[in-house]
């Protein structure tokens, strides 16, 4: 059945925190189901039984990241444009926009993933890969990193149908991805015996099967795209672009972050790279809602500043930082009650389950201040000050990670490299939530 042109601008009524709660649960288990790929991958990689291909499928998380950051910066940009068009009661505008959105987040998706193709190599070497790590991470990404911009586009495609208000679409589209892995895994590297060859394969297929899934909600569905024009993309690049790039920019300091604590963690060997690996996997699955809700409240923001709903804007961000203190909270608890059973799926022993022990009860708390960071990064990204969310995001990518790393490694393990890291991490998340505060009350002001 056809819907009409697009869904009406259901989040300037209603209760907000169950609009946040609502929107960031299905946000964060469509998220999670793209971090359980990485995951679903490493856990059957570690089934093999030998430590250099978990190390190098951490090398492999943290270049991937990478990209998908970018997708999340582009999937940000589209969901605010197409928002605010739908708050305004423009549907019209809001099909224009969206369609331009996915072309131009492809596009310039693919043309990265080149780029970054093209430096590939030192980029490892930066990080510490070096032998035989270095050449299955190489191999690896050689097939998977080209399904990245399939990835991206099907995020997009989430962001649309975020904004047109069927949230639980988005969800089916990364749910698919997620249930294809489970099935094709076991197939491809054990069926097939093709190893870490058989995960990257199965990493580009899937993507198609979220495209699949995200066409049929589009387009059948809502009706929610307009053919593409030149025109229509000359017109909306730039707004997108103003918003999408300062969001990249601030989501490309994640990755980044974890790139510099991967090599600082290289320093003490395969096994705490392997450690490490498991924890990068684990705590983007975990704390997925948080991550998600920079993108998922993006439609509360955007419908109800295109409303002039400005108290709803400021109650948006109040009940986003509550929301985000509760999910810490029991996510820590979650994985301090379940570090046996992490050890014991990842077949991790001594060293490399003494360093998941201490993530789980001493640096995921921590997280709290990172989800304050990025409630505020949400405000900024969808209320016109995305300049503030990449000052601050980059600043815990630098000031935040080189020199707490450091002290780290001065403290002579990797459990303290990992420790400082989140302490440094944790410095920008309230200042952050300070100022989106402030940025709100000047926008009321102003408008």
């Amino acid at each position: 059945m056809t819907h009409a042109v697009g869904a009406p601008a259901v989040y300037v009524e209603g209760s907000v925190f169950r609009h946040v709660v609502a929107l960031t649960a299905l946000g964060s288990l469509g998220l999670m189901a793209i971090f359980a790929v990485d995951l679903v991958n490493l856990l059957y990689i570690s089934l093999l039984g030998d430590e250099v291909l978990t190390a190098a499928m951490g090398y492999a998380g943290a270049v991937l990241f990478l990209i998908v950051s970018i997708g999340i910066g582009f999937s940000i940009g589209v969901t605010a444009l197409t928002a605010r068009r739908i708050g305004a009661g423009d549907r019209a505008a809001a099909r224009r926009v969206a369609t331009s959105g996915l072309v131009i987040s492809f596009a310039a998706t693919t043309v990265l993933t080149l780029v970054l193709a093209a430096v590939l190599d030192p980029c490892l070497s930066l990080l510490g890969a070096e032998g035989r790590e270095f050449e299955v991470t190489q191999h690896f990404l050689w097939i998977a990193m080209f399904g990245m911009p399939l990835l991206a586009l099907s995020m997009a495609m989430g962001g649309v149908l975020m904004a047109f208000g069927a949230p639980r679409m988005t969800l089916w589209i990364n749910l698919a991805g997620a249930g294809a892995t489970a099935i094709l895994d076991p197939i491809f590297i054990f069926g097939l015996d093709m190893g870490v060859t058989g995960a990257a394969i199965v990493t580009v297929l899937i993507r198609f099967v979220g495209l699949a899934v995200g066409w049929y909600g589009l387009v059948p569905r809502l009706n929610a795209l307009a053919r593409p024009t030149a025109e229509g993309i000359r017109r909306d690049v730039g707004p997108l672009l103003a918003i999408a790039f300062p969001a990249i920019l601030t989501n490309l300091a994640t990755p980044v972050s974890n790139m510099l604590v991967t090599a600082y963690v290289a320093r003490f060997g395969t096994e705490a790279v392997a450690g490490w690996s498991i924890i990068g996997r684990i705590y983007p699955l975990c704390f997925a809602g948080i991550f998600a809700l920079t993108g998922s409240v993006g439609a509360i923001f955007g419908q109800n500043v295109g409303a002039r709903r400005f108290d709803r804007v400021r109650k948006t961000l109040a009940d986003s930082a509550l929301f985000t203190a509760i999910y810490v909270v029991v996510i820590w608890m979650l994985l301090f009650l379940g570090t046996d059973a992490i050890n014991w799926a990842f077949q991790a022993t001594g060293r490399v389950a003494e360093m998941i022990a201490f993530y789980c009860l001493w640096a995921a708390p921590t997280f709290i201040f990172t989800g304050a960071l990025f409630v505020a990064n949400a405000a900024f990204n969808n209320l016109g000050f995305a300049s503030h969310s990449t000052l601050f995001n980059w600043g815990r990518a630098t000031l935040g990670t080189l020199p707490f790393c450091w002290l780290g490694v001065w403290h002579g393990s990797a459990n303290a490299v990992i420790l400082w890291w989140s302490i440094g991490a944790a410095l920008f998340g309230l200042p952050a939530l300070w100022l989106a505060r402030r940025s709100i009350d000047r926008l009321a002001a102003s408008a």
